[in-house]
């Protein structure tokens, strides 16, 4: 009777826990991503880049977070260009944190369009930036309403990481090597960077800079997801990605990358909303709750 009374307290105690992990909203998400698509190509030094940074900075303000405009500038192709990651805070008396990045900026060029008199074009980039944006809103809109009873959390958006030239890796992600250069403070317990994962046809693999450098998170994420019926988290190793999380993981900070970088309208003048689902959106902002929420 002993054994029968403790399985049943088990059991409720699970369906607890599983209570307490907030439901990630998708469409609040996906309009999150169509409004800032709608602003039109976000690029460094355009007004809609400006437009962007008000849009994201209004959200936070309306969520409660504590907000931090970080400027830099950088010379690139002889040109100076203005940069400003806006750094959230939820829950700042709270010693143990997790770090939640994307970037927001958009590539001025559409240098992967087959036509070659279409490469000057800025793109939308509905996949690439907005879609880490949108999932980031939709998790602060959440934040805001539910402490989480273990971490407090920090969500910065990156500005100037898409202008690199290829195959040099340090033009890319200007922002959060600036970040990072000038990281104070404890360091967070977990760094997750999302990029590129709005795309319809969702396949997240192990990211490999990610796992060489934080194989527990890795796991615990893909397993998180795999756990939520997932199966867009892949259990394989894809390729070395420069993004984001890299200037982070060379001060030492337990960072991983979450990208579908598989996407054939990538730097193109077709990464527009209709390429992206909102469930795209839901498997990874829920995945993430999950993590946060837990114990």
């Amino acid at each position: 009777m002993i054994k029968y009374i403790s399985l049943i307290f088990i059991s409720l105690v699970i369906i607890s826990c599983q209570d307490t992990i907030p439901e990630f909203n998708k469409e609040e998400a996906f309009t999150f991503l169509e409004e800032q698509c709608n602003l039109g190509p976000r690029y460094p030094g355009s007004d809609e880049i400006v437009l962007c940074r008000n849009y994201i900075i209004s959200a936070l303000n309306q969520y409660g977070a504590s907000v931090e405009e970080q400027y830099f500038s950088v010379i690139i192709n002889d040109t100076e260009f203005e940069g400003v990651n806006i750094i959230a805070k939820f829950y700042p008396r709270m010693s143990r944190r997790i770090l939640l990045g994307a970037h927001y900026d958009t590539r001025p060029w559409a240098d992967k369009e087959e036509d070659i008199s279409l490469h000057d074009t800025p793109i939308i980039g509905a996949n690439d930036a907005a879609s880490g944006v949108a999932v980031l809103l939709e998790l602060a809109s959440i934040i805001s309403k539910k402490q989480p009873e273990q971490f407090g959390i920090d969500l910065v958006f990156f500005d100037l990481e898409d202008m690199g030239t290829y195959q040099k890796n340090e033009t890319w992600c200007l922002g959060s090597e600036h970040f990072a250069k000038n990281y104070t403070g404890e360091k967070p317990e977990k760094a997750i960077i999302v990029d590129m994962i709005g795309d319809k046809d969702l396949e997240i693999n192990m990211e490999y800079s990610s796992y060489h450098n934080s194989p527990a998170l890795v796991n615990e994420i893909w397993e998180t997801g795999k756990n939520l019926g997932f199966s867009e988290f892949k259990q394989r190793i894809g390729n070395k990605i420069y993004d984001d999380h890299y200037p982070l993981i060379k001060i030492g900070i337990n960072a991983i990358d979450i990208i579908d970088f598989d996407y054939p309208y990538w730097h193109t003048l077709a990464d527009t909303p209709d390429k992206c689902s909102s469930q795209s959106l839901y498997i990874v902002g829920q995945t993430l709750l999950k993590i946060i929420y837990s114990d």
